[in-house]
């Protein structure tokens, strides 16, 4: 029995609103699947807070920089090592002064007492992105303050290591401090003719 033509064109029109409903619902999700990509190299969560680090409020760039910390420790020194290299002195002195005014600074004073070797060598990293930064009154608060000599030894070798001319001045002034130990103030004069000798013209 034979369906009659107006039942039949009926069919076809449907069907063909169905494959046109699929077609676009295919093309919909294709469209969506090569979205997805891009939406994710936008900006990336570590890249959301590193650009608190420019915020304004000196609070919120210390909450940033221990976030980033948190995040990604390894990224996170990545990041603030090209930053120093690459800002102005305004920008290290900014970045440095977060460094240590998160707390991270005094947390890994801490660390190099552990015997961790990951932790001792985080912590000196840290230390000397803050020394990078130009941020030598923390140091210098560790040098005077920390009970352990070979601490305070280590952070006197950091400073003369970091390179920078702000340094020197606070190494003379160990140097002259009487109420340091006697292996400070030597390691203080040697660091003093080591960053001279580098920063002196050839």
């Amino acid at each position: 029995m034979k369906r009659p033509k107006k039942a039949r064109r009926s069919e076809d029109e449907r069907w063909s609103n169905d494959i046109a409903t699929l077609r676009r619902a295919a093309q919909e999700l294709s469209q969506r699947r090569h979205e997805r990509p891009a939406l994710h190299l936008t900006r990336t969560p570590f890249q959301q807070i590193a650009e608190l680090l420019d915020d304004p409020s000196a609070e919120v760039r210390e909450k940033a920089v221990r976030d980033l910390y948190e995040l990604d420790p390894d990224q996170a020194a990545m990041f603030v090592n090209n930053a120093l290299r690459d800002g102005s002195p305004e920008e290290r002195r900014r970045i440095g002064n977060a460094l240590a005014g998160s707390g991270l600074l005094y947390e890994a004073i801490d660390d190099l007492m552990a015997e961790n070797h990951e932790s001792c060598y985080g912590a000196f990293s840290l230390l000397f992105l803050v020394a990078k930064a130009g941020v030598v009154e923390p140091l210098r608060t560790v040098i005077e303050k920390h009970p352990s000599l070979d601490v305070s030894l280590a952070v006197i070798r950091l400073l003369a290591s970091s390179g920078e001319p702000e340094v020197v001045s606070t190494l003379q002034s160990l140097a002259s401090n009487d109420s340091l130990a006697p292996e400070l103030r030597s390691a203080a004069v040697e660091a003093v003719m080591q960053l001279t000798s580098q920063l002196s013209p050839a």
